[in-house]
């Protein structure tokens, strides 16, 4: 920690923990469809309550032990059912794999390895953009 620059450390802790967005377009078999997006770096917890996980994440609560939307890993592959009725997109890395069913993205391709290409994806079309740039920097 003391390597860090206070600068660095302002900024990640500055960073917000959930991100969520009204009115995002995405393709689906009916066509563009407008739903909510909800950005977290593992994923929501399926079978505990969506909008309690959501304002502990908004809080950025360090009281939890263990924040499984941020670290888990089998407990946040699956969108929550009441998203999945309600049409929200729920977007995440964090597992190293590219992943997308549905409205549930899993855009980690990378998991932070050097030779794994970076992806994202792009909206409404869920166009997956990948840097496979092999050159050292």
């Amino acid at each position: 920690m003391k390597a860090v620059p206070d600068e660095h450390k302002k900024f990640l802790s500055n960073l917000v923990w959930i991100h969520e967005e009204d009115n995002v377009g995405i393709d689906t078999e009916k066509g563009v469809e407008f739903c909510k997006l909800i950005a977290v770096h593992g994923g929501l917890e399926k079978g505990k309550d969506v909008e309690e996980q959501i304002k502990y994440l908004k809080a950025k609560d360090t009281r939890i032990p263990k924040v499984e939307p941020l670290s888990g890993r089998k407990s946040v592959w699956d969108i929550p059912e009441e998203l999945r009725k309600t049409g929200t997109i729920v977007v995440s890395g964090h597992h190293g794999k590219l992943h997308v069913d549905g409205l549930r993205l899993i855009i980690d391709q990378g998991g932070g390895l050097p030779q794994n290409p970076m992806a994202a994806i792009v909206l409404p079309s869920k166009t997956i953009v990948r840097d496979t740039d092999t050159h050292n920097c």
